[in-house]
């Protein structure tokens, strides 16, 4: 990722800037404290304060001023590690996951020998949770010689109260950055160049409650003789800062050449000379740039050399409510062709929409699609797509049948679907062999998620006779879900073989997406084969020759679930971690709920069943998001599995009463795991009957990898039945030792052990190293309150208690934003939060959870 150099900037001394020395004291005291907290308003002088401090401060100090494309992990971890000019190598070796990143960090700055300061500005930009975790790990793990300061306009979701019991943080709000009637007058005078009359003062003081920003503009208007003094104040008409009259003030009392400028440049986030000349028709911007500085008009410089400004945002939201709406459009569209000429496709696809230039848009989108997709920006080409007037991608057949396929990865079936249902309709015998083949692959897949594997069969051949010799990215897509299908209808040898054809199309057509996700495929393939040893080299091949791409994700996931196996713990869950978060980035729901279900499992053969659980947490809420019944029901398996382990089988036959029996699985591990709920329950044979029907299957289709953990089953169940247990565990056990197959052994417990001894002649040493890897932990208690074997799995936060007061009084999602002073979307993301850590499905059931648990 390209770091831009002026967010790592602190913003430059502002000449004439009032000294505060209260508030500088107050800054000096907060700093033996980890965290500064400073929040109000925009233009208090929430950054001119701390930028003040920092200009005094005689250590080492980072700043980072935040926008809204910060708030994903990766971006955000980049830019921190390097505004505090840390160790990269855990970010470029490509195993960069959210906590080993901040452990390092910590560890690291724990080092240091002098005293530092790390601000982070505009902080209520960041809302995504696994970043809101990393900076509560560095506050409550914060080295002593360094302090941290957070600016913002909101109070970011971070666990303050507890902070605060503990004497964690400083708090600086709006009612201290006020301006007092004092420090109004030196900056009136400052500002205007004169002492301001002290009647004047006061009655600025009191209409802008000391609000340096309407302060300034005020300032500005007497300086120029468009405001005459206390009288104008208190006749101004107005909400309760004045905005909009003093803007009108500011900008009455400029030349006109000067005010058609700023209202043409409005459109734009971040002003140079070169694009100001486009979008205005000028040729002397760079001068009227410096003019707008000189005048203290609210430009602020973006970077050392001058080059990139930005209006304040208050000012810059009020001239674009003056702007012509005939001229918006024009200077959008003026913008956009400037960007589209610098290479600069996110900003042109922007400022095309907002201009109604939409032609300009698609082609920008289109023309970028194939490279985003190559380098596994799937998340960026939705979000293009979504910029985009819905009514516009919906005509196009091609558009619309890559806003569904990437819908469709991210785990939104059903909207996916609508898209490809549109795009057949559109899609003519005549449109580009291309884009007919990706609509027949991504039809391939629906088919896959429906459960008809023989049409997604039918469809993948046709998107390959389409292609035929190209190296396009979908004839490697067909490929891979051709033998995902047939994998499902029984033919798992001709899978392997054209998951192996694909691997090698992508390396020849240098596509990492396509070789990474047919690896992905192939290696649980050759797993339940038998032949783990070389699924777990297919993969560490894939990893080291794309390492650090997000897309790695796609073997990185399988390659953790198979180290598990071979009960390499440390490596497995290091693997799965990164590899979750990688999938998370690029938005596949598929390879995320199998990191997360292995995960689990790996946390509770390590005695963190708690952590286990709230992976299986997280698994299920991703799954009934993304409405895949099919992983969905592999999701309450594993729950079911768990919950066998820790010896709760009525909780586990809770979980496996939810998955209903009105679709009857075809998967391996759900029928295990039935089986082993009913030999808790003390019926043998019916587990021994089930047992008997997917060994005859896994036999018939060469899955020897799948009988060691059918056999090792069926071995106990003979035991149980009184039995002799001895020749199916013999045959497990000679299945398993050539690739190392232990995990299936050692997860069925102690009562494995004993008939683990007497087969120990098949395989003298297997035996002997599982049976010297069998661990004596305590069985984990978790400390929750349980309702009908439910519990709470992870504790709701001050907030989310309150929101789910507030529902039972039956407010709706907008009652409950206003009354606590928060978005609508930050009430749905809390409700979601607390759907999970309840186990509810709705309002209703969570309410009532919440009063069975004594919550409310």
């Amino acid at each position: 990722m390209q770091v831009v150099a002026t967010k790592l900037l602190a913003p430059p001394a502002r000449p004439g800037a009032v000294a505060r020395p209260r508030l500088l004291r107050l800054l000096d005291g907060a700093a033996t404290h980890p965290l500064t907290l400073i929040t109000a308003p925009a233009g208090f002088g929430k950054t001119t304060l701390v930028a003040t401090w920092l200009a005094a401060f005689r250590g080492r100090s980072a700043w980072l001023t935040l926008d809204e494309d910060d708030d994903t992990p990766g971006r955000f971890l980049d830019y921190l590690v390097t505004a505090l000019a840390a160790d990269r190598t855990l970010l470029d070796s490509g195993a960069a996951s959210t906590p080993a990143v901040m452990t390092a960090l910590v560890n690291e700055l724990a080092g240091a020998d002098a005293d530092r300061v790390l601000v982070l500005d505009d902080i209520e930009v960041l809302a995504e949770p696994e970043i809101i975790d990393a900076l509560a790990f560095l506050v409550e793990h914060c080295p002593p010689r360094l302090h941290l300061v957070l600016l913002g306009r909101t109070e970011p979701e971070l666990p303050l109260a507890r902070w605060r019991g503990r004497g964690l943080l400083v708090e600086i709000g709006a009612a201290q950055l006020r301006f007092s009637p004092a420090e109004a007058g030196e900056l009136l005078a400052a500002v205007t160049g004169r002492a301001v009359d002290a009647e004047t003062v006061g009655a600025l003081t009191e209409r802008s409650e000391g609000w340096a920003a309407a302060l300034q503009m005020l300032g500005i208007g007497l300086r120029d003789g468009t405001s005459t003094g206390s009288g104008a104040v208190r006749h101004a008409p107005g909400n309760r800062y004045v905005l909009d009259y003093l803007a009108e003030e500011v900008l009455r009392g400029q030349p006109a050449e000067l005010r058609e400028f700023m209202l043409r440049t409005c459109v734009l986030d971040a002003l140079s000379s070169s694009l100001c000349d486009a979008v205005t028709g000028r040729a002397d911007s760079e001068r009227v740039i410096r003019e707008l500085e000189r005048a203290n008009l609210f430009l602020s410089p973006l970077d050392d050399r001058g080059q990139w400004h930005r209006y304040h945002g208050l000012f810059a939201d009020y001239l674009r409510t003056e702007l012509d709406p005939t001229l918006a459009l024009e200077c959008h569209r003026r913008a956009a062709r400037w960007y589209a000429a610098h290479g600069m496709p996110a900003e042109t696809i922007r400022h095309a929409v907002a201009g109604r230039e939409i032609g300009l848009a698609v082609d920008t989108v289109r023309g970028q699609a194939d490279e985003q997709v190559r380098r596994g920006e799937l998340a960026t080409l939705l979000s293009w797509l979504n910029r985009l007037p819905d009514e516009e991608v919906r005509a196009q057949a091609d558009l619309a049948g890559f806003k569904g396929w990437l819908l469709y990865l991210g785990g939104r079936v059903d909207e996916a679907e609508s898209y490809a249902a549109l795009a057949d309709r559109r899609m003519t015998p005549d449109a580009p062999i291309v884009d007919r083949a990706m609509l027949r692959t991504f039809q391939a897949y629906l088919a896959l998620t429906h459960g008809n594997p023989a049409d997604a069969a039918l469809l993948a051949t046709e998107a390959l006779e389409l292609l035929r010799d190209s190296t396009s990215f979908f004839r490697a897509a067909a490929m891979g879900v051709l033998g995902q299908a047939r994998r499902l209808t029984g033919d798992r040898r001709g899978a392997i073989d054209v998951l192996r054809e694909a691997v090698a199309l992508g390396e020849r057509s240098d596509n990492a997406l396509s070789t990474l996700e047919a690896s992905g495929y192939l290696a649980p393939l050759l797993y339940v084969q038998g032949r783990l040893r070389e699924a777990v080299l297919l993969c560490q091949d894939a990893l080291r020759s794309h390492a650090g791409l997000p897309m790695a994700g796609l073997v990185e996931v399988p390659l953790g679930t198979l180290l598990y196996e071979r009960d390499e713990l440390v490596d497995a869950e290091r693997h799965l971690v990164d590899g979750i978060a990688r999938c998370e980035q690029l938005g596949t729901t598929s390879y995320t709920l199998l990191g997360l279900r292995t995960l689990a499992r790996l946390q509770h053969a390590a005695g963190r069943v708690d952590d286990g659980f709230r992976a299986l947490l997280a698994a299920r809420r991703q799954a009934d998001a993304a409405e895949d019944y099919r992983r969905a029901r592999l999701v309450l398996a594993t729950i079911a599995e768990l919950h066998l382990r820790s010896g709760s089988p009525a909780a586990a036959e809770q979980a496996m009463r939810e998955i209903g029996d009105d679709r009857p699985s075809s998967s391996d591990y759900e029928q295990l795991t039935r089986a082993r709920l009913w030999l808790a329950r003390g019926e043998p044979r019916r587990a021994l009957d089930a047992l008997a029907a997917i060994e005859a299957r896994a036999v018939e289709e060469g899955r020897d990898g799948s009988l060691v953990a059918i056999l090792a089953v069926t071995a106990l169940a003979r035991q149980a039945a009184g039995e002799p247990a001895f020749d199916p565990l013999a045959r497990a056990v000679e299945l398993a030792a050539p690739d190392g197959y232990r995990r299936t052994f050692l997860d069925e417990g102690a009562a494995i052990f004993p008939l683990l001894k007497e087969v120990r002649p098949v395989a003298p040493a297997f035996v002997a190293e599982l049976l010297s890897r069998t661990r004596t932990t305590p069985k984990p208690v978790a400390d929750l309150r349980t309702v009908d074997g439910i519990g709470v799995i992870e504790p709701l936060t001050e907030t989310q208690r309150r929101i789910l007061g507030l529902i039972a009084t039956g407010m709706s999602n907008q009652q409950v934003a206003d009354k606590l002073f928060i978005t609508v979307g930050t009430t749905k993301w809390h409700l979601n939060q607390i759907f999970g850590r309840l186990q509810a499905r709705n309002r209703t059931e969570a309410v009532a959870r919440a009063r069975q648990l004594e919550l409310l």
